[in-house]
């Protein structure tokens, strides 16, 4: 067992405007039947009553406003104020089941004792839980495919989830729950992706390029999804997970050892987001990705697609419908 005292949790919260959704979510975490063994509020300058909000739970949470800098700054503000043992990155608006920090801890007591531990989510729209969780969508063969041994509620994986999770990526930041001394190794994160979309992908590659990694099989975590989510906007993401891989190729210490992968996941991400910005009308954006691409890397429609938008405007807007039509049999092959 963890003696208690290698057991305390900081719970680091950064919230901009999240008055409407951060008492519930404070809440939560003060109803785990593992209580953290503290609760950081760092204030990324909201403009609403977020601190008002937090003065209600007194002494209960640790407040500190800063300028408005992004989700990364805040983190690493909230981990340098943070006095536990262990870090949880928790978003200003999601939820959590009373038990999801006890099955953490079960995890990290079990041997090889992984020090970064992520757990199954549910969607939150108007209050009401989603039945499908988002382990119900990995591809078939997904988790069979790392080396793994079986935990009391959970798996441990005893390989590196890095080359996976640019496959696809099921660990979401509010499920997060690491050691400080990770979190140290690994620098804290990035905050030039502090405006950028998907900021936490590039922290979360650093986090599992080395085993081992543990992982809550049930949902017990709950991902509110309204109209202040910047995660809504899929093509924003895609754009914003390509500038990660970029970097990631670049920077990371096992970047060389998976570049063709990266590289891989780069054009088929490009290829998606022009899909997405030729529905957007984003002429100029299609014609960028493309030649980013290649166009023996684009499926037909996707082909058809930047030639329609490499056309002057009056002789496209006719062939858009043509474009936007389903293809008919063998037409989507490469």
């Amino acid at each position: 067992m963890l003696d208690p005292a290698q057991w305390r949790v900081s719970a680091i919260i950064p919230a901009y405007n999240r008055a409407d959704f951060l008492h519930e979510t404070i809440s939560a975490l003060l109803a785990q039947t593992v209580p953290p063994h503290e609760i950081i509020v760092v204030d990324d300058g909201s403009t609403d009553a977020t601190e008002a909000v937090v003065a209600t739970f007194g002494d209960k949470v640790r407040y500190k406003r800063i300028e408005n800098s992004g989700a990364p700054v805040a983190r690493n503000v909230g981990a340098a104020m943070a006095t536990g043992d262990w870090l949880w990155f928790c978003d200003s608006d999601d939820l959590w089941r009373p038990e999801y920090l006890a099955r953490a801890r079960r995890i990290a007591e079990t041997a090889p004792h992984p020090q970064f531990i992520f757990g199954n989510f549910q969607l939150v729209k108007n209050g009401a839980w989603e039945t499908a969780t988002k382990f119900a969508a990995v591809p078939n063969g997904f988790w069979e495919a790392v080396a793994s041994q079986k935990a009391e509620g959970g798996t441990i994986f005893t390989e590196p989830l890095y080359p996976h999770i640019l496959k696809f990526q099921p660990i979401f930041h509010s499920t997060i729950v690491m050691t400080r001394a990770l979190f140290e190794a690994v620098g804290g994160y990035q905050t030039k992706f502090a405006r950028t979309a998907s900021e936490d992908f590039e922290f979360t590659l650093r986090c599992v390029a080395e085993a081992p990694a543990g992982m809550i099989e049930t949902a017990l975590v709950g991902i509110r999804r309204h109209d202040g989510n910047y995660s809504g906007n899929q093509l924003a993401n895609l754009l914003g997970e390509v500038k990660i891989l970029q970097h990631a190729r670049a920077h990371h210490a096992v970047g060389k050892k998976y570049a063709a992968e990266i590289e891989a996941q780069i054009k088929q991400r490009n290829a998606q987001a022009l899909e997405l910005a030729f529905t957007k009308g984003d002429y100029q954006l299609v014609r960028s990705l493309a030649a980013a691409v290649g166009g023996g890397n684009l499926n037909f429609k996707q082909r058809l697609k930047a030639f329609l938008a490499s056309l002057p405007a009056p002789l496209r807007a006719p062939l858009i419908a043509l474009a936007e039509r389903p293809a008919g049999p063998g037409q989507d092959k490469r």
